[in-house]
């Protein structure tokens, strides 16, 4: 009994031993507390999440037959572009680029009409001086979007167009249709110079019919795209050539033949006149933009409250910051030691090594745990980041983090030889949780066997349960626990490995 109240002795001694040493810098805890903070604040004050308009100057010759058409629609880009002006020459918008005067320069095709008749693309080239290659994707998406902008605001015009020549077509036919009766009726009644008569007016409606349908291209490929029929041919020129070769089929004057085929041949001829009508009509009811684009899409996140860029990133800050603290503060503890030359003191005392390595623990843990409080009361009220999840949750997470960052960091204690060397490991640690953990950039955007790398730091299990916990309100998962749990038993006993091989070499 007397020699495990002398082992927890000691061990509190160290513990208190590194308390005190850190008490007597308050610099160096208020920095540890309000330097976080005041980052995290100023990057969420700082940060736009949406994007301004790009400072846009064109490109074009003088006589340009676009650049009018181009400036008026500009207005419908405002939230995507701003226009600033017009240049003739290349070189001009360049100077405007790498002066900061505009972020994008658009070349206008010099005959684009010419190049749509021919049947090709009328390409815009988009110039910018972005070395960034996230602001280059954006631009890269916004010069897409507005493109695509351009071309379904010229084909809703169009078929605008071809949905008001439709009109003149729908006030034709409904006198096709008399014509249709009055052939059918006349055939049952076997007055064959009325049939002939009818047929003959009928086919003159449908040429009549036929090329004010072809002149207007729109109309035609819009009924067929957008009204497809399983049964029937749905363009109004593949049911106009049907009809035409149904009126070509009746012949009234047959001589000595039964007119029963070519009273079947009318009724075939109102019924799809009656169909092209509704077609035709139904095409002109569907507004121009719908017809264009008739499908949206909408988005939304399952099992997750609404964040903003800072509730997003606050928890990888604080795991970031968790992380470094514990290595930085086990990356200096025995170094700091040797320095002193209190490790002599500690080869020749009564003491274990994993006295000293259980106080040190003990010492930091609450060091790193007033921290973490501080932080997280500041962030979840100050900043109002959410916590869907549970608080027990939330704190089990931070825990083994600080568990297991101690633990690289007396590894790292335990084989340099300077203080100077540690700092330059923890920062090199630094540098890989800030591109490998996820908390920068996505794991799904490295290849799988980069991930490696990314899973054997724990402030990736950390970052992936803390926004599960805060944000998905889930649990802790196993593997979190596993890999943090018994990643801090391992490092402690390769951190007291370290210290024992230091102490008998000394």
């Amino acid at each position: 009994m007397s020699e495990l109240r002398d082992i927890s002795t000691r061990t509190i001694a160290f513990a208190r031993k590194e308390l005190y040493a850190i008490l007597r810098q308050p610099r160096l805890l208020a920095t540890l507390i309000l330097g976080p903070f005041l980052i995290l604040a100023l990057f969420g004050v700082g940060y736009q999440q949406k994007v301004d308009a790009l400072a846009t100057v064109l490109v074009a010759p003088a006589d340009s037959e676009f650049i009018d058409q181009l400036e008026q629609e500009s207005s419908a880009f405002e939230d995507r572009i701003a226009l600033i002006g017009t240049v003739h020459e290349r070189s001009e918008a360049v100077a405007q680029l790498r002066s900061g005067v505009a972020d994008v320069a658009v070349i206008v095709p010099d005959s684009p009409i010419e190049s749509i008749r021919n049947g090709e693309r009328a390409v815009f080239t988009v110039l910018h001086d972005q070395l960034d290659p996230f602001e280059q994707a954006t631009i890269s998406l916004i010069s897409r979007t507005t493109v695509d902008l351009v071309n379904r605001r010229l084909l809703e015009e169009l078929v605008a167009s071809g949905q008001a020549e439709s009109e003149d077509v729908g006030a034709v036919l409904p006198a096709a249709r008399e014509s249709a009766t009055a052939l059918r009726k006349a055939l049952e009644t076997a007055d064959r110079p009325t049939a002939e008569a009818q047929r003959r007016s009928l086919a003159r409606q449908l040429d009549n019919i036929e090329q004010q349908t072809v002149s207007t291209e729109v109309l035609v490929e819009s009924i067929r795209d957008q009204f497809a029929s399983e049964s029937t041919d749905s363009s109004v020129v593949g049911s106009l050539d049907s009809l035409g070769s149904l009126v070509d089929g009746v012949d009234p004057n047959a001589v000595g033949e039964s007119l029963e085929d070519e009273i079947e041949e009318a009724r075939k001829i109102e019924t799809q006149l009656e169909e092209l009508s509704e077609r035709i009509a139904d095409f002109r009811s569907i507004p121009p933009d719908i017809l264009v684009s008739p499908f949206g899409a909408q988005s939304s996140v399952v099992g997750s409250v609404d964040l903003d860029i800072t509730s997003f990133y606050a928890p990888g800050v604080i795991a970031l910051l968790i992380q470094h603290i514990g290595i930085t503060f086990g990356g200096l503890a025995l170094v700091r030691e040797r320095a002193l030359g209190t490790s002599e003191v500690f080869r020749v005392s009564p003491v274990h090594a994993a006295q000293i390595l259980a106080g040190k623990y003990i010492g930091y843990m609450v060091a790193i745990g007033v921290v973490a409080v501080a932080l997280s009361l500041l962030m979840f009220g100050a900043f109002g980041v959410p916590l869907a999840g549970d608080i027990g949750s939330y704190t089990i997470v931070l825990l083994l983090l600080a568990l297991a960052s101690l633990g690289i960091g007396f590894v790292i204690s335990g084989v340099v030889a300077s203080d100077t060397q540690a700092v330059n490991v923890a920062m090199i640690v630094l540098l890989l949780s800030i591109f490998f953990s996820g908390f920068f950039l996505s794991l799904e955007r490295l290849v799988s066997w980069v991930t490696v790398v990314s899973w054997s730091l724990p402030i990736t299990h950390a970052i992936d349960s803390l926004r599960d916990v805060m944000f998905r309100a889930e649990a802790v998962e196993l593997r979190t626990l596993w890999a943090l749990g018994f990643g801090s038993i391992a490092l402690f006993i390769a951190g007291l490995y370290a210290l024992q091989r230091r102490l008998r070499a000394e």
